[in-house]
């Protein structure tokens, strides 16, 4: 499991007295196992230069961004404004000058990170995203600053110094970002911060800061590689947000104000909020918590992608025996729509027959299942037409994908009986 790897505590444990409360640094004599097969000094080189794109990396010192471009040769064929591939030359001569190299969005591209971001995101029930970073001796990528998401620190290789300091904001936003405001406000908060602890984490060592936690990383005498796991927190902040966007049906709320007169009237101007407020209120204690809490979850993991599918079709009859499995790393919601089940598997929904519930309900007690309850709900052609979609909209991965026939002849037609409907989600 994710957080077994990440500290020494249990997971359990580490939810309910660490995780947003206070940093935790795990020696790696504490930890079950390593990090080498996630992230190494050689799967660095290997990903650089096998294909990568410069919009996956970044070159930085001291806070300033370097040009990751240097040296690139344009692919012909590329479309104006493409990312180039990256020039190892460049690269190099970035580190060789101090900088740090940043690779993003691990958990897209890089397999053995991408199953370990769904592990952590899973038991957490937050979305989860990889950086890597590659620090040269004596050297700095950013100076002291807080993140909005929760960090977990992996070392790979190396050392690191981390000077932390508490957070001088309690559980900042995105609208905090460190970078995102003012210097002065940035002095300020720094000096409402306190010594909080200087440490260095040496290969295969573990550090969790909750956000808003100061830290200021720094190379010493050699080379450091590590993974920055960051944690986006579902807030309350989002759930009103939700609310809010769906506040949009009250006819109220929707009617013209004129900024002129709330000014002129600081009491008019109160009234109107406070009246606001009252039919936000009203709004949140009458609304489908179900559907905002879908919404919201919906929105939170939309950049977490899951794990990829077979891009080459899939016969439908490829779909209707043996073993599926959910998709590790999606995410759907079911609702009764008059005699149908509607499913959202992401930005997309299907009506399915209502028999089909029970079986997307248990996918979320066993991942793992075959078709044999389905068929007997709903009939052995009807449960495979059923199969066929869950396969398609994204949700089951169908059994022995590689030895089944692909695609459906030219010309075939779509079978008749139970068809599901496809919609488009409205809020895509």
């Amino acid at each position: 499991m994710g957080l077994k790897r990440c500290t020494a505590l249990p997971p359990e444990e580490f939810r309910e007295s660490v995780f947003g409360r206070r940093y935790l640094h795990t020696p790696a004599q504490d930890l079950a196992e390593d990090f080498a097969d996630l992230f190494s000094p050689q799967g660095l080189e290997d990903l650089i230069s096998g294909g990568l794109r410069t919009s996956s990396l970044r070159l930085v010192r001291d806070g300033v961004e370097g040009d990751i471009t240097r040296g690139c040769i344009p692919e012909s064929g590329d479309a104006p404004g493409t990312a180039p591939f990256p020039s190892t030359d460049g690269i190099r001569a970035g580190l060789k000058a101090g900088q740090t190299l940043i690779v993003r969005s691990l958990h897209r591209f890089h397999a053995p990170i991408r199953r370990f971001a769904h592990e952590l995101a899973a038991e957490l029930g937050h979305p989860v995203k990889v950086n890597a970073f590659v620090t040269p001796p004596n050297s700095q990528g950013v100076d002291l600053h807080f993140d909005v998401q929760d960090v977990l620190v992996l070392q790979i290789a190396g050392a690191k110094r981390w000077l932390l300091r508490t957070p001088p904001l309690p559980d900042p936003l995105a609208a905090h970002a460190w970078f995102d405001v003012s210097a002065q406000r940035r002095k300020e908060l720094q000096d409402a911060s306190q010594p909080l602890a200087d440490l260095v984490l040496r290969a295969g060592d573990s550090l969790y800061l909750p956000r808003g936690t100061m830290h200021s990383p720094m190379t010493q005498n050699e080379l450091s590689i590590h993974l920055t796991v960051a944690v986006s927190r579902t807030t309350r902040h989002d759930l009103l947000t939700e609310l809010v966007r769906r506040a949009v049906d009250d006819d109220w709320l929707r009617v013209g104000v004129e900024t002129d007169q709330l000014v002129a009237c600081p009491d008019l101007a109160r009234r109107t909020l406070r009246e606001a407020g009252e039919r936000l209120a009203a709004l949140g204690r009458d609304i489908s918590t179900d559907e905002v809490l879908w919404a919201v979850r919906k929105s939170a993991f939309h950049e977490q992608t899951p794990e990829p599918v077979p891009v080459l079709p899939v016969d439908d009859d490829a779909c209707a025996d043996g073993v599926h499995r959910l998709r590790t790393g999606v995410y759907f919601h079911t609702a009764c729509v008059k005699d149908d089940v509607q499913l959202s598997v992401g930005g997309r929904r299907v009506r399915l027959p209502a028999a089909v519930l029970p079986f997307l309900e248990g996918l979320r007690r066993d991942p793992v299942v075959d078709l044999t309850g389905l068929g007997a709900a709903l009939g052995e052609s009807n449960a495979r037409k059923v199969a066929a979609v869950l396969v398609d909209i994204g949700l089951l991965l169908p059994p022995s994908v590689s030895a089944r026939p692909t695609g459906r002849p030219d010309g075939a037609r779509a079978p008749s009986g139970v068809v599901p409907r496809r919609e488009s989600d409205p809020d895509n």
